[in-house]
């Protein structure tokens, strides 16, 4: 996305807050850096939910992968780079920090039914509204 980015981030300390800001204030000089530029990089303030719900954190998990193909950037998940889709589904290792256990263990115990499950699942969700709605 080019204004803005979506994480779905777990942590047992109540430091989000402190964690985004170094995030972003990081990324925010070196990307000004290499490109000659001054001031915000990403549009407004992040924005953290806590979600408590299973099935609402499904639901939050899919509409991140399949925001690329709403924004009419790519066809298919698969296609954005910048995604833990590709991940998830086995076709490349996830960087360092990001888990894909978690997502797969709710389309069932045996990897390559729960990979088909998580495609199928995202796929069915390409024509519904933001969980937003």
């Amino acid at each position: 996305m080019g204004n803005h980015y979506h994480l779905l981030v777990e942590t047992p300390d109540g430091n989000l807050s402190r964690g985004m800001r170094q995030l972003n204030g990081v990324y925010t000089q070196k990307h000004n850096r290499r490109h000659g530029r001054v001031g915000h990089v990403f549009q407004g303030r992040y924005k953290a939910i806590l979600v408590e719900k299973e099935s609402y954190l499904l639901e939050l998990a899919r509409y991140i992968v399949l925001n690329s193909v709403r924004a009419q950037m790519v066809h298919t998940a698969v296609e954005w780079p910048w995604s833990s889709y590709r991940a998830t589904v086995g076709l490349e290792s996830p960087p360092a920090g990001v888990y894909v256990d978690w997502i797969l263990a709710a389309f069932g115990d045996d990897r390559g039914k729960a990979i088909d499950g998580y495609k199928e699942f995202v796929a069915n969700g390409k024509g519904l509204p933001s969980p937003w709605q």
